[in-house]
């Protein structure tokens, strides 16, 4: 997968929302109301902005304090 920045994974996650209403409007409204897709379209909204890679630049910040911590258990 790709790593994304902050700012793409929201925008991925707004035009996946939509993207996501739209089909549901076209193929499942007649069965299923469309509040139920937009609470579906909203979690995974933010399921893939909270767990996309993010870019390896804000891996490495947190990586040196996560090593000072395994050094100060020694």
């Amino acid at each position: 997968m790709p790593r994304l920045k902050l700012s793409d994974r929201i925008t991925w996650a707004v035009l996946s929302w939509i993207f996501f209403n739209l089909l549901w409007l076209k193929f499942l409204d007649a069965l299923v109301p469309i509040w139920v897709g937009t609470i579906i379209a909203t979690a995974v909204a933010v399921l893939f902005v909270i767990f996309w890679p993010r870019p390896q630049e804000e891996l490495e910040e947190e990586e040196p304090d996560a090593a000072n911590q395994k050094q100060e258990g020694k």
